[in-house]
């Protein structure tokens, strides 16, 4: 009777340790794909997106995440105060894509894009959509 306590006892052991490691190594892969962070949440009205400029006081770079849109829009201010505007959304098969920190990834089939939205790895071809932007008093208007 004792083996069989024994037994157990290392069994359920070796389960809570690996239960714990397996939940550590998601905890560093999903922190490292940048999914546990979430934009700047606005609204879409009459095809813009309103971002107040002082966003970018604390980084020149932000995920804005429109409300009832599909995708996230990745915005980099510029040296020149100039905006560049990016859809997150992959080239190849229109999925949402996720931030990294070297650019953005499409989990359904790989593909890899840098900061700029150039494709880095396939099977993605074509860049990513690029939306006008423009400066009206102390907003950012995103054109989508």
């Amino acid at each position: 009777m004792e083996t069989n306590s024994r037994r157990n006892f290392l069994k359920d052991t070796c389960k809570i340790c690996l239960l714990g490691t397996v939940s550590l190594t998601m905890a560093d892969f999903l922190e490292s794909c940048g999914t546990t962070a979430k934009g700047f949440k606005t609204t879409v009205a009459d095809n813009r997106i309103e971002v107040p400029l002082s966003l970018f006081d604390t980084a020149p770079a932000q995920i804005i995440s429109p409300r009832n849109y599909e995708y996230e829009i990745a915005v980099q201010k510029n040296a020149d105060n100039t905006y560049k505007a990016l859809l997150l959304r992959c080239t190849h098969h229109n999925n949402q894509l996720v931030p990294t920190g070297n650019g953005y990834y499409c989990s359904l089939h790989g593909s890899q894009y840098d900061k700029q939205g150039n494709v880095k790895k396939g099977p993605a071809e074509t860049p990513l959509p690029q939306l006008s932007t423009e400066i009206i008093s102390s907003n950012l208007i995103i054109h989508i």
